[in-house]
């Protein structure tokens, strides 16, 4: 007899006005927090209750910021786990109008055979600013895990009024041998992280991030500016020497204005 499997189902919905909230719901595994700070930014933490993500669950986060300054972080590393069924759903739209937002969550963690499709759209509009950083981790060599076989599809969608200004895709279905092997993929590394910057706080970043990259000891890290746009490429052997570099990079980008939960 086929058993029913439980699987977690989360929401959240939030509208940001001038820095307050004038929508905030939750439900399910998702839950956002909004701990005190003593800086212009409001830090907003994502929660995920069921403590993982796997086969057939389903997570939606929407966010309509106006006139707002704010980061978006995760209390914990996200963790992606084998199940049976269709791969897990993760859908993040965010629209930003005349703000500036910090979208810092920790890393997501693969193991074998996990299932994941996730999509990040993230319009601007009127002077907005973005700071994304994404990282993901193919198997922690510290505790000698190791990626044979997945299903991961992560599609991220910046717009700018609207107008689609940055598109990017990972899609590994199947074995991962030779992703990992290519010299034009990872090259034997198991970590990956990419920033992407947009809006007017472009031209100011750009010479101090020249400057950083220089002093960088990591030679997988590269940074290249296009179209208004930021975009900055990490990789490394394991996810504790992509730390220092991100921690490295974001402390010269944002300063002291880091949230708490984003500990390195």
């Amino acid at each position: 007899m086929d058993k029913l499997l439980q699987r977690s189902n989360g929401k959240i919905n939030i509208e940001l006005l001038d820095n307050d909230f004038s929508k905030f719901f939750q439900s399910g595994c998702c839950k956002i927090l909004n701990p005190k700070n003593y800086n212009e930014f409001k830090e907003l933490v994502l929660i995920n209750t069921a403590g993982g993500i796997t086969c057939n669950d389903n997570i939606d986060i929407n966010a309509n910021i106006n006139n707002s300054k704010l980061s978006i972080c995760t209390q914990a590393a996200e963790k992606i786990y084998a199940g049976i069924g269709d791969p897990a759903r993760v859908e993040i739209n965010i629209n930003l109008n005349n703000s500036t937002m910090y979208w810092l969550p920790k890393e997501l963690i693969l193991f074998d055979n996990a299932k994941l499709r996730r999509n990040i759209n993230i319009n601007l509009s009127d002077n907005s600013n973005l700071i994304f950083c994404e990282t993901t981790i193919f198997g922690r060599k510290a505790m000698s895990e190791k990626i044979k076989n997945i299903s991961f599809s992560d599609q991220w969608k910046i717009y700018s009024n609207s107008s689609i200004k940055h598109f990017e895709a990972i899609n590994i279905k199947g074995s991962t041998i030779d992703n990992f092997k290519n010299n034009y993929t990872f090259s034997n590394q198991s970590s990956l992280s990419t920033i992407l910057i947009f809006g007017d706080i472009v031209h100011q970043l750009e010479s101090v991030l020249r400057k950083v990259k220089k002093n960088l000891e990591n030679h997988f890290c590269e940074m290249t500016k296009f179209d208004d746009k930021i975009i900055i490429r990490c990789l490394a052997d394991d996810n504790y020497d992509l730390k220092k570099t991100l921690n490295i990079i974001m402390k010269n980008v944002i300063n002291d204005k880091l949230p708490k939960s984003w500990d390195l």
